[in-house]
């Protein structure tokens, strides 16, 4: 009964499969895939309604869908061997094979009947020969890791001529491995003979792989399971990729190794962390302790370590001054974001004393007040600022500065010494120490001192060295002629060249006089002309210039030998001096600071001579002569420097005589003194001004003005401009009751209040003149009182240089 209603079912699919349009292929693979699953009675109807629509076996057939293998006969004929009815299976499977040979066919028809296959002439059947192309078999990698795949590309080659029936590649490992996935069989299909096919594998890795290698066994099988060709793969395996940290070091910010000193707090510390392994670390947060001490949490600012990746975590640590022991330990975790990953490590570092103070002066903050364009002079009082440096965690309490001074200095004084009562952690404190000057004291171009940093103990916790330049402008040790006193010095020169000099000179070649005569002349001219002790030059003019510039003879004489050889190779000779047209260069100052005046007078020498070396030629030289004259100058009572005591110091002749021309004649130096006049009445006029405004920035009271020379805001001085404004501006403030006193000679013991004033003058050249700046200030305070300034046209200046 139920047999008829399966046969019934089958009838009903064929009329609906017939409506549907399906062909006999349909029921082939319906029968075939029935077959398989061990369905034989529905497989048997399924096959013969196949082969009621095409009754022979064919290797490729043309469908709707494609092209697709029919061998109903064949399947047919292994269902009827399976259940025991071989003769109706070897008349099929034997139809299959005159259809179409294949090895599935031969295979069965020989469990039939072993001898089967020698009957049918084997020589003459085509057989296939498939095996795997070794050398072309293709990895897409070496090696996979977890969660990985790795595809196999596996070239097969039928050698024969036979076709390579559903070959398939089995796939085994030659020992098991966790964290491996794929399909045992690999379908390789039909490969007719000669050609070739490539079948592909994938394996599949998951979070199981460990690191090792992996041994696989590819076997080309038959369909029926004959075994033709077997390749070994190996590839590489390694576990799923994972971050591994490894602190790899955790040094000083310059990258030497990490010192910890009691007390102070090291910042910048570097921690490296390095990721060896292949996985990425993402959102790690790091903390660290100290001696087991939770420290702050670390601001590391990454977000990620990549695999091979060293980062850098800016970190710091503290020591408390009364920690004892020569390590700490310093413990490292990190925490991936999301919880997987962790890693922990403990290291000790060493620890120490601190090398520098903790507390300590900023040296680099230092600076000087109260003085003059940064020096310290007569009239300034220099105050020092500096600051002091917590850079421990912990207050310090009761903090003494003192300084002092080095055995070089003089005329400074130095305050008692300064207390700190508190200085907080990680703070800075400003105080200032002022000094006191001693103007009559006060000596040298440097001043050094030492800063001391103690505590109540005594106990030197910091030093430091500092310095001030100290200037003392040059004291003024002559005044600066005036052309009135250059014009009245011209007069007594002419006296003295004219009276003494010209008049022996003359007087010891006239032919008239005799030897006792001539002598007297020469002894009085070495009198009355050259000081006693001097040695003077006189310029050779009494020997041919033929035999100077061949070198027989030298350019000068002292004074003594050319008046001996001028008495002793001429009888007589002829001199001339042209002192109508002499001219005079501004009185000068040596090195020395001796005075002095050139004169250029033209000379005319002519006579005969008697010496040896060139006698009986007549000698004749005109020349341009530089006569140098000492003086001494002194202040008449009215307040005029005159002149004394001169003397010839040396005779040259002018190479170029028409250099001569850039110094004046008396004539013009007559005109510079009327220039001068004119000028210094507009000097005093143009600082009265200045005066005016200073008198009303003080007190009724004042009385004097206690000032050093002026100074440029280098330091340095406008010489002659500064001194003769100093001088005129002297005169002015007289003029309103304010006596000028020099810093040099002030006391400030004895100083009045109210009554004495600091005047400061600091000079500027500009474009339209000489910049004057007066600043008073209180002489105990050195807080200014007033300023005031003016601008003096430079032609105010320089009278006596026109």
């Amino acid at each position: 009964m139920n047999s008829l209603k399966a046969l019934f079912g089958i009838l009903l699919f064929f009329v609906s499969m017939v409506a549907s349009g399906q062909s006999y292929v349909t029921y082939y693979k319906k029968g075939e895939s029935l077959s398989q699953s061990k369905n034989w009675p529905e497989a048997i109807e399924y096959l013969k309604a196949a082969l009621q629509g095409s009754g022979s076996d064919k290797k490729s057939i043309a469908t709707r869908n494609g092209v697709a293998a029919y061998f109903p006969n064949r399947e047919l004929g292994i269902i009827y061997f399976l259940q025991g009815k071989k003769e109706d299976a070897k008349q099929l499977l034997e139809k299959s094979y005159r259809d179409e040979p294949t090895d599935r066919a031969i295979e069965f028809l020989q469990k039939i009947d072993p001898e089967w296959l020698a009957s049918h002439q084997l020589a003459t059947i085509p057989q296939a020969k498939p095996l795997f192309e070794k050398d072309k078999l293709e990895k897409s990698a070496e090696s996979v890791e977890g969660g990985q795949t790795l595809t196999l590309k596996i070239p097969v080659r039928n050698d024969g001529e036979g076709r390579f029936e559903n070959g398939k590649i089995r796939i085994s490992a030659s020992a098991p491995v966790k964290g491996i996935e794929f399909e045992p069989l690999t379908a390789v299909g039909d490969v007719r003979g000669g050609s070739s096919r490539t079948a592909q594998l994938t394996i599949r890795t998951n979070n199981l792989l460990t690191d090792g290698k992996v041994a696989l066994v590819l076997k080309l099988e038959s369909e029926s399971g004959t075994v033709w060709d077997e390749i070994p793969v190996n590839f590489g395996t390694f576990s799923p990729p994972a971050p591994l940290l490894k602190m790899v070091g955790l040094v000083a910010s310059n990258d030497s190794k990490l010192i910890l000193e009691k007390g102070r707090r090291v910042k910048a510390v570097k921690l490296m962390l390095k990721n060896e392994g292949r996985g990425t670390l993402s959102k790690p947060r790091v903390s660290l302790t100290l001696n087991d001490q939770i420290l702050t949490p670390v601001n590391s600012g990454v977000t990620t370590i990549l695999a091979g990746e060293t980062v850098t975590i800016p970190c710091e640590f503290f020591v408390p001054s009364t920690f004892t022991a020569a390590t700490a330990t310093v413990g490292v975790s990190v925490q991936e974001g999301s919880g997987t990953y962790n890693f922990s490590e403990k290291l000790s570092v060493p620890v120490q004393e601190p090398t520098t103070p903790l507390v300590h002066f900023d040296k680099g903050s230092t600076k000087w007040e109260g003085t003059r364009e940064g020096f310290i002079t007569l009239l300034s009082q220099p105050t020092l600022k500096y600051n002091v440096i917590n850079e421990s965690d912990e207050p310090s309490k009761d903090l003494i500065v003192r300084i002092v001074q080095a055995p070089s200095n003089f005329g400074l004084s130095v305050p008692a010494s300064k207390k700190m009562v508190l200085l907080e952690s990680n703070k800075t404190a400003g105080d200032e120490l002022k000094l006191g000057v001693s103007p009559k004291l006060l000596k040298g171009n440097l001043a050094k001192f030492t800063l001391r940093l103690e505590n109540t103990q005594g106990k030197l916790l910091d030093k430091m060295e500092v310095e001030a330049p100290v200037l003392i402008s040059a004291k003024q040790t002559v005044s600066i002629p005036s052309a009135e006193e250059t014009l009245n010095l011209t007069a007594k020169v002419g006296e003295l060249l004219d009276n003494k000099f010209f008049f022996n000179l003359r007087y010891m070649g006239d032919q008239y006089e005799d030897n006792e005569a001539k002598s007297n002349y020469q002894k009085e001219l070495i009198r009355t002309c050259f000081k006693k002790g001097d040695k003077v030059s006189l310029t050779n003019d009494i020997v041919p210039a033929e035999l100077i510039r061949s070198g027989k003879f030298p350019e000068a004489f002292e004074s003594e030998s050319y008046l001996n050889n001028l008495a002793l190779w001429y009888d007589s000779y002829q001199v001339d001096f042209q002192l109508d047209k002499a001219r005079f260069s501004p009185i000068l100052f040596s090195d020395k600071g001796v005075s002095y005046i050139d004169v250029y007078v033209p000379k005319k020498f002519t006579g005969k001579s008697k010496s040896k070396d060139f006698s009986g030629v007549t000698v004749t030289q005109e020349n341009v002569l530089q006569i140098k004259i000492t003086f001494d100058r002194y202040r008449q009572p009215n307040g005029k420097w005159d002149s004394k005591q001169l003397f010839i110091k040396g005779v040259e002749k002018v190479q170029n005589p028409a250099t001569i021309a850039n110094f004046a004649t008396t004539e013009e130096w007559e005109n510079k003194v009327a220039n001068e006049k004119n000028d210094l009445m507009s000097l005093s006029s143009a600082l009265n001004g200045l005066v005016d405004n200073l008198k009303s920035k003080l007190p009724a009271t004042a009385k004097r003005l206690v000032a050093e020379p002026f100074m440029g805001k280098d330091g340095k001085s406008e010489g002659a401009n500064a001194y003769k404004v100093q001088s005129e501006l002297a005169n002015s403030l007289a003029l309103k009751k304010l006596k000028w006193i020099n810093a040099e000679e002030w006391d400030p013991l004895k100083a009045v209040p109210n009554e004495e004033f600091l005047m400061e003058g600091t000079f500027e050249m500009m474009n339209t003149g000489l910049k004057l700046k007066i600043n008073l200030r209180n002489f105990r305070t050195y807080e200014s009182v007033g300023e005031a300034e003016t601008t003096i046209n430079p032609e105010l200046l320089g009278s006596t240089n026109k």
